[in-house]
């Protein structure tokens, strides 16, 4: 899910090799937590909040067969 996440944002960001992301799993809960420079956090979001909704869709889509939920969260590195 890790490489999923990451073409996707390294497709919308303008330098692809300042993305982390992390994971952590809770309760039957998968929390990914993308970091981009805090210069490339609105296109990751979007307007309106579409891009990461449409983020969030696709993951709940990978996570469906497995009946587990899935977080995304976006963060500035720092």
């Amino acid at each position: 899910m890790i490489d999923f996440l990451t073409k996707i944002v390294a497709a919308i960001v303008d330098d692809p090799k300042n993305i982390k992301i992390d994971f952590e799993q809770a309760n039957g809960l998968s929390i990914y937590k993308i970091f981009v420079p805090e210069s490339e956090v609105g296109k990751v979001i979007g307007k309106e909040g579409k891009v990461i909704s449409s983020i969030r869709s696709l993951a709940r889509l990978k996570f469906f067969k497995k009946q587990e939920k899935v977080l995304i969260k976006v963060e500035a590195l720092v």
